[in-house]
C-alpha cells in the first residue's frame, strides 16, 4: 500500500447544491495532508476526490466484465486477451485486468481513509457540525461500497481503514484480513453513515443518502458466507416503505435517457460532457451504427441469456436490454447467421457520452426483499414483490408457489431484470448454484470453487511479502 497523500483534489465548490455536473472541477496543485484539510472547502475537495473513484476505468468498464462476463450473461466479446481470461476461467496472476481494478479499488479506500482521518478534526468555522458528520458519512459508505466489490471478487484482502503514511514496510505492507472481518468493517462503515447522511436527495442520486446505506447493508447481509436473511430483510424494508423511491412505469424509462436520477435510482453515478469525467463505456458495448467505429465490441449478451428471455416471454425486457444488429465488419463464432446482439442499456456513444451508470436501484432491493422473505419461510410474501417487478415488464403473475421453485424464480427474474447492470455474478455466487449452472453452459472450462475468486495480482504479491496467492491459482 502506497501513502495516501496523493488525493486528487477537485477545485473548491461544495456538494451543498449539488447537481450532475459536481466533479467537473479541474485539479488543483498537489497537496499534501499536512498542508491540507483546514477548511469547509478542502473537506468539500477531500470528499469529492472521494466520489470521483466512480468514474475511473473501473467503474465504467471492469464493474461490468467482472459481473456479467465472468457470469453467463456475456462472452468477452472484443480482443482483449485478459477478457477472455475472465471469460474462460483461465485468469492468472498477471491478468492486466486484475491488477488494475485492484490498484483503483485501494486508491479509492485511501481517498475516503485520508477524508475520514482528517475532516473530524476540521475546526476552522466555515465547516458547520452538521456537514462535517454529512461527509464522513460519504466516506465511509463509499469505502463500504469497494471492499464488499473486494471481498466479493477476490475474498481475502488487505483490510486498510486508515491512511499509511509511513514508509516502514511494516506498517506499509499488510496481510490478508478474513472475510468476516472484512464484512465486519463493512456493516460498521454502512452503520456510521446512516446515521450521518441525509435521508434522501430526490434529484441527486450521486449522493450518499440513508436509503443507500439502507440498500448495500440489505445486499451485504445476504451475500455474506453465512448471510443473515432477518436482517437483509429489515434492511430491504427501509428501502421499499421509503415512499421518495418508486419503480418507474415503464421499464425503458430506466435506459431512455430522459429519466436519470429517476425515483426508481438510488445510488447512481454521473458523468459529464467533458474527456476527464465522460462516459466513454458505451463506446465498447454499442453498434457500429450507433457510434462509427468498425472494431469488434465487448460483453456480448450470450445465447444462454437471450433464450432465457425468450423461454420467459420477456419482450419486454429483452427489447430493452439487447439490441439486434447484422452486416458487421467482422464474424462472431457464437452467431454464426452474422446476426450480433449488444448490450444497450447505456446506448449514447456519441461525443461527450454522459449518460449515468446505475449502481443501486429499487427493482434490484425489491427482488431482494422477495429473496430474503423466501429465505425465511415467507412465500406469500415473497411472491408479491417478485409480481411487483414482472408485472412492470407485463409478464403475468409466478407461478412458482414452493420455497425451492420461487428461488430458482427469484433467481431468474433478477437475470431478466438487471442484465448488464453488474449482479449476474455475486447472484449466482450467492445462490449456491454458480458451479452447476456454469458448468452446464456446454463450454470445456470446468469451474471449481477456487476459482470463484480471482487471483491476487502479481505485482502486489512481489512489492508486499505479507500477501499469499489464493488457491488454486
Amino acid at each position: 500500500m502506497k501513502k495516501y497523500i496523493y488525493i486528487i483534489v477537485f477545485a473548491l465548490l461544495g456538494l451543498v447544491s449539488c447537481k450532475k455536473d459536481f466533479l467537473d472541477r479541474k485539479p488543483i496543485s498537489d497537496v499534501t495532508e499536512g498542508n491540507f484539510f483546514k477548511t469547509a472547502a478542502d473537506a468539500e475537495a477531500g470528499i469529492i476526490a472521494v466520489y470521483s473513484a466512480f468514474i475511473s476505468e473501473n467503474y465504467i468498464f471492469d464493474y461490468y466484465i467482472n459481473n456479467d462476463v465472468v457470469s453467463d450473461n456475456c462472452y468477452s466479446g472484443g480482443d482483449n486477451p485478459n477478457n477472455f481470461q475472465l471469460d474462460e476461467f483461465t485468469t492468472t496472476a498477471l491478468n492486466g485486468n486484475v491488477s488494475r481494478d485492484w490498484g483503483y479499488f485501494y486508491e479509492a479506500i485511501g481517498r475516503a481513509n485520508a477524508v475520514l482521518d482528517n475532516v473530524g478534526n476540521i475546526q476552522s468555522l466555515d465547516l458547520t457540525e452538521q456537514r462535517k458528520q454529512e461527509i464522513l458519512g460519504e466516506a465511509a459508505f463509499i469505502r463500504a461500497f469497494h471492499y464488499f466489490q473486494m471481498v466479493n471478487i477476490w475474498g481475502e484482502v488487505p483490510l486498510i481503514v486508515h491512511k499509511v503514511n509511513s514508509t516502514d514496510p511494516a506498517v506499509v505492507y499488510q496481510p490478508k484480513s478474513s472475510i468476516d472481518a472484512i464484512y465486519n468493517s463493512i456493516i460498521a462503515d454502512l452503520k456510521f453513515a446512516m446515521e450521518k447522511v441525509p435521508l434522501a436527495y430526490p434529484q441527486n442520486k450521486q449522493r450518499v443518502t440513508i436509503g443507500a446505506c439502507n440498500a448495500l447493508l440489505a445486499k451485504v447481509y445476504a451475500q455474506k458466507p453465512n448471510p443473515d436473511w432477518a436482517l437483509a430483510l429489515q434492511y430491504a424494508e427501509a428501502v421499499t416503505s421509503n415512499t421518495s423511491y418508486k419503480l418507474l412505469t415503464n421499464y425503458d424509462f430506466l435506459w431512455d435517457g430522459k429519466h436519470e436520477n429517476s425515483t426508481e435510482s438510488i445510488f447512481e453515478i454521473q458523468f459529464i460532457n467533458n474527456s476527464d469525467q465522460a462516459n466513454w463505456g458505451p463506446m465498447l458495448w454499442l453498434p457500429p451504427s450507433m457510434n462509427n467505429t468498425s472494431w469488434r465490441k465487448f460483453n456480448t449478451p450470450s445465447n444462454d441469456l437471450i433464450a432465457a428471455f425468450k423461454m420467459a416471454n420477456d419482450t419486454v425486457r429483452l427489447h430493452s436490454s439487447i439490441l439486434f444488429e447484422g452486416s458487421l465488419p467482422w464474424k462472431d463464432a457464437h452467431y454464426p447467421n452474422d446476426t450480433v446482439p449488444f448490450p444497450f442499456k447505456q446506448r449514447s456513444a456519441q461525443a461527450g457520452r454522459a449518460d449515468n451508470n446505475i449502481l443501486i436501484r429499487l427493482a434490484d432491493i425489491i427482488l431482494l426483499q422477495a429473496e430474503a422473505k423466501n429465505e425465511l419461510g415467507n412465500t406469500a410474501g415473497a411472491q408479491t414483490d417478485l409480481n411487483t417487478v414482472r408485472n412492470r415488464s407485463l409478464l403475468p403473475n409466478t407461478l412458482a408457489t414452493s420455497q425451492a421453485s420461487l428461488k430458482d424464480s427469484i433467481l431468474l427474474e433478477r437475470r431478466l431484470e438487471l442484465a448488464f447492470e453488474g449482479h449476474r455474478w455475486f447472484d449466482l455466487k450467492r445462490s449456491g448454484k454458480v458451479l452447476s449452472i456454469m458448468n452446464n453452459l456446454g463450454f470445456t472450462y470446468n469451474v471449481t470453487q477456487n476459482k470463484l475468486v480471482l487471483p491476487i495480482p502479481q505485482n502486489e504479491l512481489d512489492r508486499n511479502p505479507k500477501l499469499t496467492q489464493n488457491l488454486g491459482y
